[in-house]
């Protein structure tokens, strides 16, 4: 499912770093997106000063879209930013005062992983070069950039995104479930659900993709085109039956699947031995310390023992309601 359980490649690490690393600020989604932009340029070498414009951009839309975005409670690259927004800087001086402040921590903190360095390197830190300084971009990230995987890396990045600033900004991870976030069928959006309105977050598909390496969740072959198609493990027929299980259409149930497992398996819960991957990829969204954790905890259980408790009853009543069970096809993955 990541790359801590399976091959070790550019993408897994890519979303590793993206999905699993502290999210004390939003900087390092702005970071990657530029970076995997120069690289599909063909560039191999880059300097702050070319850096700036696009990475300051995608801070100062990020901050029109969500107020928040860090933890600290001041940032001079941020309060730059917002500055700009507001017309009282110019587009020069913002530039400038991101060169000087807003990489100092982040060209050191991206490629950390559990406070230690990634297993796969894309640049390397030649600011202190006097003859060429910036960052020398490694083939790792060209490679990447310009990759059929770059276009879903992108999205994925924009996704975790979206999830953290609605968590900082709804105080989901103390609020927990108020306001509450919802899927919404029809539209394939996770939806922030109050009183008075319904506003889309982000796309089911972006937010969990990552986590599957972009592998159908049954078969653990990569998603084809056009897409992967977002699944109810535990089927939605069960809501129109006397359920008295976890609400099945909430993120703990949902996983991405191909088509042809999706047809395969129709009104049908998966086989009983399938069931541990879907337990350790909720285990791995709250271990990564996902915005949407507390969430998922209240649903299926603060640790792992109870999480695991849950499911096997969520599993036993759904069989007893719906008996009929569906068996993913031959090599899938059991975790």
């Amino acid at each position: 499912m990541d790359y801590r359980r399976g091959v070790v490649t550019g993408e897994s690490i890519w979303r590793a770093i993206v999905l699993y690393g502290a999210n004390s600020a939003t900087y390092k989604f702005a970071f990657g997106a530029t970076l995997l932009e120069v690289a599909a340029t063909g560039r191999h070498h880059v300097t702050l000063e070319e850096l700036a414009p696009r990475y300051a951009e995608l801070l100062c839309q990020a901050l029109k879209r969500q107020p928040r975005q860090s933890t600290a409670s001041s940032s001079k690259f941020l309060d730059a930013c917002r500055g700009f927004n507001a017309g009282e800087l110019d587009r020069d001086t913002l530039h400038r005062r991101t060169v000087q402040l807003g990489f100092s921590n982040v060209i050191d903190a991206f490629p950390q992983l559990a406070g230690s360095q990634a297993p796969v390197r894309y640049y390397e830190d030649q600011r202190k070069n006097s003859a060429n300084p910036g960052l020398l971009l490694r083939d790792e990230l060209s490679e990447l950039a310009q990759s059929a995987h770059a276009q879903d890396l992108d999205a994925e990045t924009a996704a975790r995104w979206r999830l953290v600033e609605t968590a900082w900004a709804t105080g989901i991870s103390d609020a927990v479930l108020t306001p509450s976030l919802v899927y919404d069928s029809d539209t394939q959006h996770l939806v922030l659900q109050t009183k008075h309105r319904r506003k889309n977050v982000t796309g089911v598909v972006a937010a969990l993709s990552g986590y599957q390496d972009g592998r159908c969740a049954y078969c653990n072959q990569p998603m084809p085109t056009p897409g992967p198609i977002v699944e109810h493990v535990l089927p939605w027929k069960l809501l129109t039956r006397s359920w008295k299980g976890p609400d099945v259409d909430a993120i703990w149930n949902l996983v991405l699947s191909c088509e042809p497992c999706n047809r395969a398996k129709w009104d049908r819960a998966p086989h009983e031995t399938w069931m541990p991957w879907l337990e350790q990829r909720n285990n791995d969204l709250i271990e990564s310390r996902h915005p949407l954790r507390e969430v998922l905890m209240v649903q299926t259980g603060a640790t792992a023992a109870i999480r695991h408790a849950t499911l096997r009853l969520a599993y036993q009543r759904a069989t007893e309601s719906l008996p009929a069970v569906w068996t993913p096809p031959t090599g899938a993955h059991v975790s």
